[in-house]
């Protein structure tokens, strides 16, 4: 189970009062050594599993492979040769929009398989396979055609060529076809999904504080004639930062380097802030490798001075913490700034109602839908003693890479 949060509710924002105990202690557990336990976690294949059992598996599984990669020709190919392996027939055809997409084996002409393919789906569009009389070297075959069904609509057809009435093969038919259809509309809801975590980073990107770009030129320009070689460092910076931001268009990234990042922008911040605001890093080596959503720590270290720090008199301090916890990373943003009301936060980020804190909504909400709902961020906040902002990501997750 991971260790973050049971439910899928809405992020928690917890009320700490008057009091905001800030140390974190406890044992840790590197990376070697969990990948030194992970072997021992896989159990061994059942020792009765049989040759033909395991080769269907991989046939099942060279399918589905094809099949979410993306179901074109050569996806199609794999899914013909495949069912030539698997079934008890002596040919094989997958069909898209009425053309031949991929055959295999012995198959009478592409011109009697469209015919065959037409008067089929004209006479009977349902998902059960049907038998088709055909003529294959001299001698009377069945062609079994099943309709390949996305969203309840025809797509596309898997045939078979048997030599008589075979309930067997067109039951196994039916389940591959329904198996296909299946992964084809998965594959379609994960490039949905991709184009949302793509829309939704552009926004992010978009939604960049006008009010830091503001300021950080503002602070270079009062630098320009008094300490001419900070202002040149700060401008190399503040274009690095901006390059970096606005012009990268992977979803996924490391920490390190959303740290460095976040590194470049505390730089710009502290040419504003001076003395008046202290920066702690604890880091652990081993979870630099760790993929996230791109702009996932610096919104919330942003939102950690603006609405923390930057309100707070007197000077401050901003702690960034990334510790190894098992089979997670947890990322920490700590500020002990003005805090905020949690009741309107809660309500902010469990409704998705307007709120100055876009930052905290905007990750929260990439996070759930990259890693799951128990993955969104924790907050524990106050009116007067700043604010934690707490995020949990597994160290390996399917489909997350960094590019």
């Amino acid at each position: 189970m991971p260790d973050g949060p049971p439910s899928d509710a809405p992020a928690p924002v917890v009320d700490v009062g008057s009091s905001f105990p800030r140390s974190v202690d406890g044992p840790t557990t590197t990376l070697a050594n969990v990948l030194r336990r992970r072997p021992s976690e896989i159990p061994p294949p059942p020792a009765d599993a049989a040759p033909d059992d395991l080769s269907l598996l991989a046939a099942v599984n060279r399918i589905a492979r094809a099949i979410r990669s993306d179901l074109d020709v050569d996806g199609a190919q794999v899914l013909a040769d495949t069912m030539l392996e698997i079934l008890p027939a002596d040919g094989a055809v997958v069909t898209f929009d009425g053309a031949v997409a991929a055959s295999a084996g012995r198959l009478p002409s592409e011109r009697d398989i469209v015919r065959a393919t037409r008067e089929v789906l004209d006479r009977q569009p349902g998902p059960t396979p049907t038998n088709h009389a055909v003529v294959v070297d001299g001698h009377d075959r069945y062609l079994v055609i099943a309709p390949l069904l996305i969203d309840g609509l025809v797509v596309g057809t898997i045939q078979a060529l048997a030599i008589g009435d075979d309930d067997r093969l067109r039951a196994l038919l039916r389940q591959l076809g329904d198996l296909v259809g299946h992964q084809v509309e998965l594959a379609e809801l994960e490039r949905e999904k991709a184009r949302v975590a793509q829309a939704e980073l552009r926004t992010l990107q978009a939604q960049t504080s006008p009010h830091f770009l503001y300021n950080s030129l503002t602070a270079i320009a009062a630098l320009i004639n008094t300490d001419p070689t900070e202002a040149r460092s700060l401008i190399s910076t503040f274009a690095e930062f901006t390059r970096h931001t606005f012009r990268t268009t992977s979803t996924f990234t490391t920490l390190a380097e959303e740290l460095r990042l976040v590194e470049m922008y505390l730089e710009l911040e502290r040419a504003r802030f001076g003395d008046r605001m202290s920066v702690r890093l604890l880091i652990a080596p081993e979870v630099l490798a760790v993929t996230l959503p791109f702009l996932s720590v610096q919104p919330l270290v942003e939102n950690a001075i603006r609405h923390g720090l930057e309100q707070h008199q007197g000077s401050g301090v901003l702690t960034i913490e990334a510790a190894d916890s098992g089979a997670q990373a947890v990322i920490t943003v700590d500020d002990d700034g003005a805090g905020t009301d949690p009741v309107a936060l809660q309500a902010a980020m469990t409704n998705r109602t307007p709120t100055p804190h876009v930052g905290l909504l905007s990750v929260d909400e990439r996070l759930r839908a990259t890693f799951g709902p128990e993955y969104g961020l924790e907050i524990a906040t106050g009116d007067g003693v700043g604010t934690r902002v707490t995020m949990r990501v597994p160290k390996f997750h399917p489909g997350v890479h960094a590019t």
